[in-house]
């Protein structure tokens, strides 16, 4: 293997472990010498491959946040409807990262955002991709007449969003059941886009079981 894939290599292990570290301990306990002891590593030899302790978390975020996007496209499926499909991504967008603590991750770091540059470009990255799954959902139920938005729907896009994010850190404090947050997250999208709510929940409640 050559030398520039055996580094790529161990800059990963070094990412897993410092999400590790932080899902386990939180963002105050993911030092440097936390995450070099998870992947087995001195403190000096990590920084062999990442410039700064600063430059590891933000790679860990950025994993984390790729993941939770891919998550979100796992959920739909090409034939899916655009109701289907948005059932789908409230529920993914509630509930993906718990079960591999990536949404942790994600928002034990959200508040370093407040300070940190490249921690806030992540994470208006993240925000914007987010809305973008909820606005190509809504134009398309737009164009087939399963929807009659009651707002601009970037506006619409840009609330689930928020409410999707706000609900979700109660659900990881354990201060809000996922029953809960997908009643919400349902009810809310219904009367935004103009579609029975029943029709939806029923759709996001067979989901929910599923999973």
């Amino acid at each position: 293997m050559p030398k520039a894939d055996k580094k790529e290599n161990r800059r990963r292990e070094i990412v897993a472990a410092a999400q590790a570290v932080a899902a386990r301990d939180g963002a105050e306990g993911a030092t440097l010498r936390a995450i070099a002891g998870e992947a087995g590593m001195a403190a000096n030899a990590v920084l062999y491959y990442f410039g700064s302790h600063a430059e590891i978390i933000a790679a860990a975020v950025q994993a984390s946040s790729v993941r939770f996007l891919e998550k979100l496209s796992e959920a739909v499926d090409a034939d899916m409807n655009p109701t289907a499909r948005l059932a789908a991504v409230i529920c993914a967008g509630t509930t993906a990262g718990l079960d591999d603590d990536v949404s942790r991750i994600l928002y034990e770091y959200w508040a370093h955002s407040l300070r940190d540059s490249e921690q806030r470009r992540i994470q208006e990255e993240l925000t914007a991709a987010q809305q973008r799954v909820y606005r190509d959902i809504i134009d398309a139920g737009t164009r087939s007449g399963e929807f009659s938005p009651v707002l601009d729907p970037d506006k619409i896009a840009r609330t689930l969003v928020a409410q999707e994010d706000g609900l979700v850190m109660d659900v990881l404090a354990g201060s809000a059941s996922s029953e809960y947050v997908l009643d919400l997250m349902g009810s809310l999208a219904a009367a935004l886009l103009g579609i029975k709510s029943e029709a939806l929940m029923e759709l996001i409640g067979g989901r929910h079981a599923a999973a």
